[in-house]
């Protein structure tokens, strides 16, 4: 009977940034997916199969550190975090951006084994939820391709595994930025909405969320996945707000909306604030949907949505979406 047992937490270290898995049995999961192809015959049915692509993925919900911001919303997506800004790139492959070297991560576990993949990026931006006792971050994935140089079936292609003494990769864990508080924003200066004479700042009834749509698409050789590159990036903030009334969300929402018409504020963007002063703000947004409810218990507004719309400074998008440091 064996006596290695494989159990216990860990974490992810990439770059110079950590993440560690929320909740008290947070799970880091890594597999790796190999896809087959089947050769038959009439007579036999299927008689053999041959290996087709071979990707990894790493899934994971990162704790609440406004610090990994940066791991998790890369620059090229048009985000801005802190002093970097963001400057969106369609089309750049994100496990090699501009050409850099192969990024690994390691997933190190406190009783010392480690497995350091290879070459890695996040492929699912998490989505963040912004209210009093909420975890900030939605699940996040790294998608795993095979290592710049290497071929499918050579040893450490995807990555390496050290069963004991493995060194910890560096990364501590900090309390100092953990935002998990509330928050109320202003759009614009519509009445209503916060920034208007006389008006309050916006509150969500439960929480904000803000949910990440970015596609990517694989590029293949022989089947097998060699990249990935940006196809597109979409951001939207949702809440059911408690503050404009509702003839201002029908002002804002349906007025002077002909069918057809673009939907676009710029210069309108959602600045939503923490009680600690942490922000972040939504670029050149307009405010969607419109709902009422009655009885319950909740509040009688229904969800509405605020969606980026895309801006150019001499022929280059400008950011859609800013984190403060």
């Amino acid at each position: 009977m064996s006596t290695t047992i494989y159990s216990g937490p860990g974490k992810l270290f990439r770059g110079a940034s950590v993440l560690w898995p929320e909740a008290e049995h947070g799970q880091i999961n890594y597999t790796i997916t190999q896809e087959k192809d089947d050769a038959a015959t009439a007579m036999h049915g299927r008689v053999a199969s041959t290996g087709g692509d071979v990707t990894g993925k790493v899934r994971l919900t990162p704790f609440d550190n406004w610090s990994a911001l940066g791991l998790l919303f890369p620059s090229y997506l048009g985000v801005s975090v802190g002093a970097t800004a963001g400057a969106l790139a369609i089309g750049t492959r994100p496990h090699n951006p501009s050409g850099a070297a192969d990024s690994p991560a390691t997933l190190w576990s406190a009783d010392g084994r480690a497995i350091v993949i290879n070459r890695t990026a996040v492929t699912r931006h998490p989505d963040l939820h912004l209210g009093v006792g909420k975890p900030l971050f939605g699940p996040c994935e790294l998608t795993a391709l095979v290592a710049s140089g290497s071929t499918v079936g050579t040893a450490g292609a995807f990555h390496t595994i050290t069963e004991t003494a493995a060194a910890d990769p560096g990364g501590q864990m900090l309390t100092t930025d953990f935002v998990r508080e509330e928050w109320r924003g202003v759009w614009g200066t519509a009445t209503g909405f916060g920034a208007h004479a006389g008006d309050t700042a916006m509150e969500a009834e439960e929480e904000w969320t803000l949910v990440s749509a970015v596609r990517y698409s694989a590029l293949k050789v022989q089947k097998l996945t060699r990249a990935l590159k940006l196809d597109s990036v979409d951001f939207m903030i949702k809440c059911r707000p408690f503050g404009p009334t509702w003839s201002n969300l029908e002002a804002a929402v349906l007025t002077g909306r002909a069918q057809g018409s673009r939907w676009a504020n710029p210069g309108n963007d959602l600045v939503l604030t923490s009680a600690s002063g942490k922000t972040i703000t939504l670029k050149n947004c307009d405010v969607i949907g419109e709902g009422f409810e009655f009885g319950g218990t909740k509040l009688n507004t229904g969800e509405v949505g605020f969606i980026t719309q895309m801006t150019f400074t001499a022929g280059a998008p400008n950011p859609l979406l800013v984190f403060s440091a």
